[in-house]
């Protein structure tokens, strides 16, 4: 693509050649262009090219070398087996563009030195495009073509294609390394270079290529050796150590990462990855001496449990020490032994060396908590009056008691139980515990079921009981003194009531029933009244059939909450006017008021009534 007037702007992509598939050209080429007319200017290209399959895509860039890397073209192609066909555009897909010419062309792919060369041709259409001066295309691109792997230690050479080559430390390309397709850095890390091409007097950006350094890493771990055996070992441990292998002091390399029957020395440990890359690592055998057992501490068991315990005081040997006491089966890092039933005990030590030593130790059988007797005294009349006594238990003084998890006690006797079995635990001072099931025996009773209330209006003795139906040989009393056969109770006045059954063996059951003076619903209030002064319903007035009431308050409470009308401690007589309406000499306003009456009955019974009136006008 070329300007006609200030603009020159090219476009190149080529068919690169393969010789079964197409070669993959993606990435940033830079070249030059030389036209068949000599007369024509040279100029610095460089495409930035993206492949899916054989087609192509990208853009391209082009200057003189004053101004470098210019206006900006979009390319389209499609790779052949010898060629590419391409054609350019702007970013719309046109290329009718005012005083510009895009160009097709094909490019020749050369994998060795990485080049991309051919000719190119202006799309010419008569009226935006009239140039019709074609030319030649030269591109380079930089490839690494040495290996990107190396061994530490190892040469590092490295190659790549492109012209006029310079290596940099980084990409702001302020340090120059070295210049030219080869270069041999003395480095023990990977490392990044940024490497860029000069062409017809342009420094291409730099691109960058990573070569890593490749080391085996590991650790070691050792077992010593002690007690004169050669039982040391040396273990490898790497992650992603796959088709790794191992040498010891130059011998011959294994697949194995470890060593095992090794006497004291020092040793040198060589590993080789899968890559041929190889480290050292110096590691060192020592010897050591068996461990002791100084003393066993015994604390016997008691109570008949488990509980028994040892405890080993071991010095010497190499650390960590282990220990057993089933004769090296298993073995624990604590040198405590618990919940041990007496026996006798082979207790044996265990270092990191494998040396060992053997030492016996002994827990005595315990003296046993055991009730030796209980007398047990079953129910009567269906009642919890069973009583349990122990009469005799072994064990450490003093001994307490407790019966279905209740508190203990020094008493060795348990009365009003209920008929049933229950759970007996003794305790002796250091702590033992035994528990024994016993069973109380039952026996039955009268039973009092249903009873049915009426309550007393206020102070007038009309209340009653009546109690459901009862058994044959049973009677009835609400006193506790006179018992009678029949189940009603008529003319009582409010209070509590010991209702009890007798049967024919005298056994009793009672239950307290309470009969209440309903006095509130004896109070008639109006639900509205209008203070009119016309002698009909005039205040809110109450009446009731007893003399008098005391009330302790009487409150008057307007639609938000406000106290607008007070009394207290007063006594009010049937009849006689609670509130006459009025509020601040005026009368108040029409609407529904609450109120509340806290008042005494002449019984004594307290209520407070919660009630709303109506105030008309």
């Amino acid at each position: 693509m070329k300007g006609q007037a200030t603009i020159h702007l090219m476009l190149l992509l080529g068919l690169v050649s393969t010789i079964c598939r197409a070669q993959n050209v993606a990435g940033f080429w830079m070249g030059v262009t030389y036209p068949d007319d000599p007369s024509k200017a040279v100029f610095n290209y460089a495409m930035t090219l993206t492949q899916t399959g054989n087609t192509i895509g990208g853009t391209a860039q082009t200057s003189n070398p004053n101004v470098p890397f210019g206006g900006v073209a979009q390319l389209s192609g499609q790779v052949g087996p010898a060629a590419v066909t391409f054609s350019e555009s702007n970013k719309n897909g046109s290329t009718t563009v005012e005083d510009v010419c895009y160009w097709r062309g094909s490019l020749t792919y050369n994998a060795t030195d990485e080049s991309l060369i051919g000719t190119y041709q202006p799309i010419v259409n008569g009226t935006t495009c009239k140039d019709k001066t074609s030319g030649k295309v030269e591109l380079y691109r930089i490839v690494l073509k040495s290996g990107n792997s190396f061994c530490k230690g190892t040469p590092v050479d490295l190659v790549v294609t492109g012209k006029n080559v310079r290596w940099y430390s980084g990409d702001s390309q302020s340090k120059l390394l070295a210049t030219g397709n080869q270069f041999s850095p003395t480095i023990t890390k990977t490392t990044t270079y940024y490497i860029t091409q000069t062409l017809y007097n342009t420094e291409s950006p730099a691109v960058p290529i990573t070569i890593d350094i490749r080391e085996p890493i590991f650790k070691t771990t050792v077992t010593n050796v002690g007690c004169g055996k050669p039982s040391g070992s040396i273990d490898v441990i790497a992650t992603n150590a796959t088709n790794w292998h191992y040498s010891l002091n130059g011998g011959p390399f294994q697949s194995s990462p470890s060593f095992l029957n090794i006497s004291p020395g020092s040793y040198t440990v060589t590993v080789q990855d899968a890559a041929g890359c190889q480290a050292d690592q110096p590691v060192k055998i020592v010897s050591g001496d068996a461990p002791t057992i100084a003393n066993i501490s015994v604390t016997p068991p008691h109570c008949a449990t488990a509980n028994g315990e040892l405890s080993v005081q071991a010095a010497g040997g190499t650390p960590p020490l282990t220990y057993s006491i089933d004769y090296g089966v298993t073995f624990q890092s604590s040198s405590v032994f618990k919940q041990l039933p007496a026996s006798d005990y082979t207790v044996r030590v265990h270092d990191a060396n494998g040396c060992e030593v053997n030492k016996v130790a002994s827990l005595p059988a315990p003296t046993l908590l055991v009730l030796a007797a209980v007398d047990i005294t079953p129910t009567t009349c269906g009642q919890t009056n069973g009583r349990v006594t122990i009469t005799g238990a072994n064990g450490k003084r003093p001994i307490q008691y407790s019966i279905d998890n209740q508190s203990f006690q020094i008493s060795n006797v348990f009365d009003s139980l209920t008929a049933g079995t229950h759970t007996l635990v003794a305790t002796d001072s250091i702590g033992c515990i035994v528990r024994q099931a016993i069973s109380v025996g039952a026996s039955t009773g009268p039973v009092l079921t249903d009873v049915q209330v009426t309550p007393e209006a206020c102070g007038e003795r009309n209340g009653g009981l009546r109690v459901s139906p009862l058994a044959d040989n049973t009677s009835l009393s609400i006193d506790g003194q006179l018992f009678q056969q029949a189940t009603d109770y008529a003319n009582l006045q409010a209070g509590t009531y010991p209702v009890t059954v007798k049967d024919a063996n005298n056994c009793l059951v009672t239950k307290l029933v309470l009969v209440p003076s309903d006095c509130p619903s004896q109070l008639h209030l109006p639900t509205a009244f209008s203070p009119n002064a016309d002698q009909s319903n005039d205040a809110l007035t109450v009446y009731f059939r007893f003399p008098s009431i005391s009330v302790a308050r009487f409150t008057v409470f307007d639609r938000w909450g406000a106290v607008i009308h007070n009394r207290t401690n007063f006594v009010l007589s049937n009849g006689d006017s609670l509130w006459d309406g009025q509020l601040n000499g005026n009368t108040a306003p029409a609407g529904t008021y609450l109120y509340q009456l806290d008042c005494q009955f002449p019984n004594g019974v307290q209520t407070i009534l919660h009630q709303s009136v109506s105030l008309l006008h």
